[in-house]
């Protein structure tokens, strides 16, 4: 691994001070239901970034990649808090163990996953793109034989294959690739959290 990708893991790392501080700034007085959800939306998220990181500095991109899906996960199902009629009830049927897709939206949709990726993909046009790559490390498919292969010798048509704990077949761009993704991720946790601070501080809560 490149110091290029170690500045890329830093610049992700660095975004724990930003959590931390919206943590921080969400708390100033009375906490509500939708403040319990956030806070564990956002510790999740500090413990798969650092996951995250650790995963690839120890060579384990396959381990790294199935984060980032837990990571979009994260926000995915935080963001139906701003698709229902009443968030806090939303965040208190959460903490009583109902499954998110057997609440209702205020438009009478469940909260199905593919729902919130489509919702949330009109505002961040890259959400379908992340989801759908990072299912294929999720599930057994051809990322996982591109990661343990490679094509040694085309004129000889000879293979090489790997079975290892590190994955030195994977490229720098595509470690790259998955820090930026779980960048955006979080960028948008901040952006949900930012919004929910406001409503706080400008608007009357019941």
């Amino acid at each position: 691994m490149t110091s290029k990708v170690e500045l890329e893991l830093e610049k992700l790392e660095n975004f724990e001070r930003v959590i931390i501080d919206l943590g921080k700034r969400m708390h100033p007085g009375n906490t509500f239901p939708l403040d319990i959800l956030a806070n564990a939306v956002m510790d999740r998220s500090l413990h798969l970034i650092f996951g995250f990181t650790s995963l690839l500095r120890t060579e384990n991109y396959i381990g790294a990649c199935h984060l980032v899906r837990c990571h979009l996960d994260n926000i995915l199902r935080f963001s139906g808090a701003w698709l229902v009629e009443n968030p806090h009830k939303f965040a208190t049927d959460i903490m009583n163990g109902i499954q998110i897709d057997k609440i209702i939206d205020r438009d009478g949709k469940n909260l199905k996953d593919w729902y919130l990726k489509n919702k949330l993909n009109l505002e961040f046009p890259w959400v379908t793109n992340v989801y759908k790559e990072t299912s294929g490390f999720i599930h057994l498919s051809k990322k996982h034989i591109f990661t343990s292969s490679k094509i040694k010798d085309v004129e000889n048509r000879t293979l090489e294959l790997r079975i290892s704990k590190s994955d030195n077949y994977v490229t720098d761009e595509s470690r790259i690739e998955a820090i930026l993704g779980m960048v955006e991720i979080t960028k948008v946790l901040c952006h949900f959290v930012e919004g929910w601070i406001w409503t706080k501080n400008n608007t009357r809560i019941k």
